[in-house]
């Protein structure tokens, strides 16, 4: 579907039926890939890193601001 945003610009919007075709089809793989050891151990890495962000004040957002300013 197209859809007309002004004049000059022209969206072209993803139906919602595309996107819950697509998790349809990558839902089971992704499922696997956390159920695998290796998701769990990067899954376990991906959280021990959030949490020492989060204890030391720092997240993505908060950096990105501070470089920013």
């Amino acid at each position: 579907m197209r859809v007309k945003i002004s004049d000059n610009l022209i969206s072209n919007e993803i139906p919602d039926d595309a996107f819950e075709a697509l998790a349809r089809c990558l839902y089971p793989a992704i499922v696997a890939y956390y159920d695998s050891d290796t998701g769990k151990h990067e899954f376990t890495e991906w959280q021990a890193r959030k949490d020492i962000e989060n204890l030391s004040g720092r997240n993505i957002k908060s950096e990105n601001i501070r470089r920013a300013g």
